[in-house]
């Protein structure tokens, strides 16, 4: 992390220790970004990121899920399974940060929200009044891709293995954290730049207490009706504010299509870029689609400006 970087514990209602952290030049900078890091992602893998961004202007929140990064875990026996009660767990806890943190609001505020990280941010917006002035989303999980199963096909997996008592258990064909590859030297469906496909994997080898392996049952079952909900009609309609979203040109992780007809047809206010040759993991791409990217929430900061 950049060296004016800060970390912080926010306590959700719940009693959960969430951790948080800043960069230290909020009063210089021309807007706030939270960041909300994807699927077992950890916050820890973006010190890049942050330095880049702050380099812009911007001042620098990061927020890790409960179940991930340096947030507590909810099995201390088995702290790489996630568990979550019910999904809007992690709608409601971002609302509350968010809340804490733009009480005292001066500049304009930025959600940004990767892959799931995208989908909570989707969701606390449209379940909570918070003070964000707009959205930016890089490959949002509206819509997981379940293949090889259909999403109904899958959904009824998990919904009958989480009746039958096993919730906790992996769903099929998930497990343990296991590294993306070998060879480092070559990209993969998630990112094509083999310079920082591996962060995460570098992460979880030299800090295993930040391990996160594949989904449980509940979390699976619980994913896909939150999927259902925000997809319901008129759910994503109510969200108006200026949207930027970027896709992956080759995304096996999410359904773009989903996304794509989100920002044209749905959303009020969306704009979408797809950046050529990119996969599900953006942030992990080469230094041209990182500025490609920035521009974007740039552009997004001027949009929120000229609608005020």
């Amino acid at each position: 992390m950049p060296p004016d970087w800060t970390w912080h514990t926010f306590t959700a209602a719940d009693g959960t220790n969430l951790r948080w952290g800043e960069t230290g030049n909020k009063a210089a900078s021309k807007a706030s970004i939270i960041w909300v890091p994807g699927y077992t992602a950890s916050f820890d893998m973006y010190g890049e990121h942050v330095d880049l961004l702050a380099r812009r202007g911007y001042h620098v929140i990061g927020f890790d899920l409960r179940g991930q990064g340096g947030s507590e875990r909810s099995r201390a026996s088995h702290p790489e399974k996630l568990w979550v009660e019910d999904f809007a767990d992690y709608s409601d806890d971002l609302a509350a940060f968010i809340k804490s943190a733009g009480d005292a609001k001066t500049q304009p505020l930025i959600l940004t929200g990767i892959s799931f990280g995208g989908h909570v941010s989707v969701r606390t917006l449209g379940d909570h009044d918070v003070p964000v002035d707009g959205l930016y989303l890089l490959a949002p999980a509206l819509r997981p891709n379940s293949a090889p199963y259909t999403f109904e096909q899958a959904k009824r997996l998990m919904t009958v293995s989480r009746a039958l008592g096993k919730e906790r258990h992996y769903a099929v064909g998930q497990s343990d954290w296991q590294p993306d590859g070998l060879d480092f030297t070559k990209g993969s469906d998630c990112s094509s730049n083999p310079e920082r496909l591996y962060l995460r994997d570098t992460l979880f080898t030299r800090h295993p207490e930040q391990r996160v392996g594949g989904i449980t049952n509940q979390y699976g079952a619980e994913f896909f009706e939150s999927s259902e909900y925000l997809l319901a009609p008129g759910y994503l309609e109510k969200i108006d504010l200026p949207i930027t979203m970027i896709s992956a040109e080759h995304d096996t992780f999410v359904v773009t299509d989903y996304n794509s007809r989100a920002c044209s047809e749905q959303f009020p206010d969306c704009r979408e870029i797809t950046p050529a040759g990119t996969g599900h993991c953006l942030p992990q791409e080469s230094d041209a689609v990182l500025t490609q990217m920035f521009d974007a929430m740039d552009a997004l900061l001027m949009r929120i400006g000229s609608e005020k």
